[in-house]
């Protein structure tokens, strides 16, 4: 899975041959994209202890990618093609989403049982709508107690991204306009994430947590990262701060990864 965003000065790798008005693939991510995935599997395989943090990882290359092919179109001289960039989303995902749906609910009836089929035909029609996160939500259904009756589970986090892909194109196309565009979607950007951190810490402190944990407005902090990472003013800010301090930043995290209970 690739998708092409603008050249960024600061990303190291090989990137392939430019096309789509001068925007880049950076092969890296799509690297990275591959162990947040791989991270969540073997979480849910009992392999890895916090490799559910693959999700916010996904989520934050997701924003990253989408933000920079959107500013990448406009360069902040005209409004964000809305219609276009939504028909390239749902001809890329909706193919592999509608397969998965069917094979799942075949499956289920071939080989589950009578309630996994009952409540997997019942949120079929939520999981069309891409709101399947708000179902659960909505019904306290727990995340970490549903898996084994509800086959459709994991799609949380597809309706997330969904739901980011309406919303967040439409922000750009009001504030993505004039001189300073990448400055203006640098502040949105760096303003949703501090609401939504403080949303998810105070939600965070219910006995359910499926509320911040699958819900848009919490997720959007992941997300909005990386829109922010996207602009202009962050990568030149990223581009100066030394090799030394760079690598000091990477061995504070891996001594925080290695500590007991992180």
């Amino acid at each position: 899975m690739s998708v092409a965003i603008p050249t960024v000065t600061a990303s190291p790798g090989p990137r392939a041959p430019r096309a789509n008005g001068g925007r880049a693939h950076i092969a890296a991510l799509d690297g990275l994209r591959g162990f947040a995935v791989a991270a969540v599997l073997l979480f849910h395989a009992g392999e890895l202890s916090g490799g559910f943090l693959g999700v916010d990882l996904f989520f934050v290359l997701s924003g990253f990618l989408i933000t920079g092919l959107l500013l990448g179109g406009t360069r902040g001289s005209g409004p964000v093609a809305l219609a276009a960039f939504w028909v390239r989303r749902a001809l890329r995902l909706l193919p592999a989403l509608v397969v998965v749906v069917v094979v799942t609910v075949l499956a289920v009836w071939a080989l589950g049982t009578v309630e996994q089929l009952r409540f997997a035909l019942g949120d079929v029609p939520w999981v069309a709508a891409q709101a399947v996160n708000w179902h659960y939500i909505t019904d306290r259904i727990g995340y970490w107690n549903a898996s084994d009756t509800r086959v459709f589970a994991h799609l949380w986090s597809i309706g997330v991204e969904w739901q980011f892909y309406l919303v967040w194109p439409a922000v750009l196309a009001v504030v993505a306009r004039g001189r300073h565009a990448q400055r203006t979607v640098a502040a949105v950007a760096g303003a949703g994430v501090l609401a939504s951190f403080a949303l998810m810490v105070t939600l965070g402190t219910a006995v359910d947590t499926t509320r911040a944990y699958e819900g848009t407005d919490t997720r959007a902090v992941a997300l909005l990262l990386g829109a922010l990472a996207a602009t202009a003013p962050v990568r030149t800010l990223v581009a100066r701060i030394p090799r030394r301090a760079a690598d000091v930043l990477c061995l504070l995290w891996r001594s925080y990864s290695r500590w007991p209970g992180a």
